[in-house]
């Protein structure tokens, strides 16, 4: 069974992470691996959990 209440937590999520490999990506042109192994990291995390909402919200197959 979908459920609606799933659809703007998993909309944050997906742009928090993409926001955090965005900048992750930005760190790698002045050397900063270990910020920019984090927000990759972050941003899986993140893109993960979006998923799995965005999942829950769609409906059912039967």
């Amino acid at each position: 069974m979908s459920n609606i209440l799933f659809v703007a937590p998993a909309a944050v999520l997906g742009k928090l992470a993409w926001v955090s490999l965005r900048t992750g990506g930005d760190w790698t042109r002045y050397r900063q691996w270990d910020a920019a192994a984090t927000n990759l990291a972050i941003g899986a995390v993140l893109g993960g959990m979006a998923a799995r909402l965005a999942a829950k919200a769609l409906p059912a197959k039967t």
